[in-house]
């Protein structure tokens, strides 16, 4: 088939519908299809310190596959704590075992509680959290304000077009929003109660997820001092190569970042790096430039297939400065 052709089909594939504000209180519900094999749900928060606490903590639900699970956290001068993936019962809503997600407020407030143990290599030891989430931000909607369909479309054409290849796209289809915000609370670590206040975000998902589909993937979120939120994100499955997304937040609304830069450009290479720097182009076409420095890490292998590792990330966005969560996965 002709590129020109190619071009011109990928584009009406992705033209946006306009579409009915989502429903917040469905958004943030547990969802569940038990009759699409490897369906998932995956619901995330981190909560970030510069010099204090600071922790990741994820659950997915997935249909034919075990759940998954999350929680570690950095415990200032004693490094980073937790688990993965430990045989949890899963419960009513966002529950495995003594981990607890609630929901009073959609869209506002959310509520972390754990009761029970983390590790340290062969070291033990219990640790309570109650913490609390709030935001004064909008949820920002993938679908909606993450990338463009002209970015979308330039990438769907130049892959080789197949019945295998439409049928992996469709899967990778699904709802995607993200929030920043704060926490606050008590962290219970050997016996003292430790008040917290720190930097968030979330994320929430639900669609078919494959791991041994993904080959490698940056996800950056940012929070800067003047209240900027902004995220960045690149791409790459077995199937189709660095899609892009990208979007932040100018104080009133979400804008779709104009032009985010490729791997080679991020300086995205194995081992993983521990500091990026490249420049993204704001939506009204100024290059802004962004440093990453990445301080403390937090590893996961997803399904023995995919390797992740999230950190804490000091970033300066145009001379500006704020804390972020870097995740970077590549492929086993």
């Amino acid at each position: 088939m002709k590129q020109v052709i190619k071009n011109y089909l990928a584009r009406r594939m992705v033209q946006k519908k306009k579409a009915d504000e989502p429903d917040i209180v469905v958004l943030e519900q547990k969802h569940e299809n038990l009759l699409q094999q490897n369906f998932n749900d995956s619901i995330y928060f981190t909560g970030l310190s510069e010099n204090g606490f600071s922790f990741v903590t994820r659950q997915a639900f997935r249909t034919g596959k075990p759940a998954e699970n999350w929680l570690k956290i950095e415990i200032p001068g004693e490094g980073v704590w937790g688990f993965q993936d430990m045989k949890l019962k899963t419960g009513e809503g966002f529950r495995q075992g003594d981990l607890i997600y609630s929901c009073p407020e959609p869209g506002e407030i959310w509520n972390i509680a754990y009761d029970g143990p983390v590790f340290q290599g062969d070291k033990k030891q219990e640790i309570h959290l109650r913490l609390e989430w709030d935001s004064d931000l909008p949820v920002a909607d993938f679908n909606q304000v993450g990338t463009t369909p002209e970015r979308v479309a330039q990438q769907i054409a130049k892959e080789k077009w197949n019945k295998t290849f439409f049928q992996k796209l469709k899967e990778i289809h699904k709802v995607h929003y993200e929030q920043a915000g704060h926490f606050h609370g008590i962290i219970t670590w050997k016996g003292k109660e430790q008040l917290v206040f720190l930097k968030g975000f979330r994320d929430h998902s639900f669609g078919i997820r494959h791991w041994d589909d993904w080959e490698r993937h940056l996800w950056l979120l940012g929070r800067l001092d003047d209240g900027t939120f902004f995220n960045i994100s690149i791409i790459s499955y077995t199937f189709i190569k660095e899609l892009t997304a990208g979007f932040c937040w100018d104080g009133r609304r979400y804008l779709t970042i104009k032009q985010i830069p490729s791997f080679d450009e991020v300086g995205f290479v194995t081992p993983l790096p521990e500091k990026l720097q490249f420049t993204v182009h704001h939506p009204d076409g100024h290059r802004i430039p962004v440093t990453v420095e990445m301080k403390t890490f937090f590893p996961f292998v997803m399904d023995n297939v995919y390797f992740i590792r999230q950190a804490k990330a000091i970033i300066t966005w145009e001379g500006k400065k704020g804390i972020g969560l870097a995740e970077m996965g590549v492929k086993q």
